[in-house]
């Protein structure tokens, strides 16, 4: 038997609800409720089966000034900021602290003030779509049973030669368990997701892809398990709104007094002083852009990290509002995710083309489809020995 799950960075169930993808071969669509936050979150929830506090993944960056891999930054941060965060500088500053890591993960700075950077550590160390990338994740699993698989990621290659590749292994039956995933509609869908006829075509071309990789498997064993999945959706912008302007004029300084980043749908802070704190705390508290997570919520989303390493406090913004500028950039794009899962904008999906064992409402169901299919390729590679 030939076991195929793709997964589709950003492709929401709004995109798929009234346009189906390939529906005489997935008959079986679910809706699915996201964790909060960006691919650096959902996708080890979905390949792990854990929500963020448990796998260690969420956010990029994350407070740790001890374990640090941008360290070595300190000693230059007397320059000039201008020339510290000249474009040049960044990227330099990048190149060297990967290298001297040795981390082989997701790793980019954005726009994070190079003269912060010392006090975060990243949570991507490793290619998580490798065996170790994610703690009990399923390439883990894969390797543990003994199950031929194959996984196909933008570390190697873009979306075409993914496919082209995995059609090639298809074909000369190279493993049984197969694993993809296409990264770029994200990037298009960040600039163009209110497009509609630019959509439609995108949306085309992922389902002609898809059919080709569904054929080739059938052509190689009539028993196919063939799944689409997605990590989560993409929120139209609807207004930017400058939340560091509200912040800057309290006269507060970083990394003095608080520190904070500012992704696009969120902002996190730590404080180090109890005035910092509350006058922070009160005009975030003034403001009617977004909220403050309470713990409650912090327990439900799965953020509730015990050393607050992700924030002492987590500033949501509301679904389509856009912190602008951000540490992503100074514009914000016309769409983005990593608002709160229950915005219909940002469930992700979940089609296939055999009914699964049980009923799918969250990225952990589907970690555990994922699992039951390896646990049922890993016992016939037992029972074959």
């Amino acid at each position: 038997m030939i076991v195929v799950f793709t997964l589709i960075d950003a492709l929401g169930w709004t995109y798929v609800k009234d346009r189906p993808i390939m529906p005489d071969v997935l008959k079986h669509r679910y809706e699915v409720r996201t964790v909060l936050g960006f691919s650096s979150g959902a996708i080890p929830t979905l390949l792990s089966g854990k929500m963020p506090r448990d796998s260690g993944h969420w956010n990029l960056f994350y407070y740790d000034p001890e374990h640090s891999p941008f360290r070595w930054v300190r000693w230059f941060t007397f320059l000039p900021k201008p020339l510290l965060n000249h474009r040049v500088t960044r990227r330099i500053i990048r190149v060297v602290s990967q290298r001297l890591s040795r981390f082989g993960g997701y790793f980019q700075i954005y726009g994070v003030p190079v003269e912060l950077l010392p006090y975060f550590d990243i949570c991507e160390k490793k290619d998580i779509y490798r065996p170790g990338g994610v703690p009990s994740s399923l390439f883990d699993q894969l390797e543990a049973l003994g199950v031929r698989y194959r996984t196909y990621s933008y570390h190697e290659m873009t979306d075409a030669e993914i496919i082209r590749t995995a059609r090639s292994d298809l074909r000369n039956k190279k493993s049984d368990f197969y694993f993809l995933y296409l990264s770029e509609l994200d990037a298009f869908l960040h600039t163009r997701c209110q497009d509609s006829t630019g959509v439609a075509r995108e949306l085309d071309k992922y389902e002609n892809w898809l059919r080709e990789v569904y054929e080739e498997a059938r052509r190689c064993d009539e028993a196919v398990a063939f799944f689409v999945l997605s990590d989560h959706g993409m929120t139209p912008k609807c207004a930017g709104y400058d939340l560091v302007g509200q912040i800057r004029p309290l006269g507060f300084l970083m990394p003095r007094d608080y520190l904070s980043l500012y992704d696009s749908t969120m902002a996190r802070f730590w404080f180090f002083n109890d005035r910092a704190r509350g006058q922070i705390t009160d005009r975030l508290n003034e403001l009617d852009c977004g909220h403050i997570l309470s713990e409650a919520e912090k327990r439900d989303l799965g953020i509730d990290f015990p050393d607050h390493r992700q924030g002492e406090i987590v500033f949501l913004m509301n679904p389509g509002v856009l912190i602008e500028p951000s540490f992503f950039g100074n514009k914000a794009p016309e769409g983005m995710h990593g608002f709160h899962p229950d915005d219909p904008y940002s469930s992700a999906i979940f089609l296939s083309n055999l009914p699964p064992s049980r009923r799918i409402n969250t990225l952990v169901d589907v970690h555990e489809v994922m699992h039951e299919w390896a646990e049922t390729l890993g016992s016939g590679v037992h029972a074959q020995r």
